[in-house]
């Protein structure tokens, strides 16, 4: 697979197809067509700051409405698990 930004990455390890927008790095979302550097940080910033995306469609939020909709073969959305931390005796 070729990722935008013309770097070439291994189809498998570090360009997952579908990628998964709740859990890809920067690195990973770069495999997504018409998704460069700044692109790939702004979905991660996002996701940071508002929670994991509810589905495909939310993409648009950072993307725009015709990016997402390119896109929505190429992505999953799966749940981020929340991790109850127990103090530690």
């Amino acid at each position: 697979m070729i990722c935008a930004g013309g770097g070439a990455l291994a189809a498998g390890k570090d360009c997952p197809a579908p990628v998964d927008i709740n859990h890809a790095d920067v690195a990973q979302l770069r495999c997504l067509h018409g998704i460069g550097e700044k692109r790939a940080a702004a979905i991660v910033a996002f996701r940071e700051a508002h929670g994991p995306f509810p589905g495909p469609a939310s993409l648009a939020a950072v993307v725009g409405p015709k990016m997402a909709l390119s896109l929505r073969e190429r992505v999953v959305v799966s749940t981020i698990s929340q991790r109850v931390l127990l103090p530690r005796p």
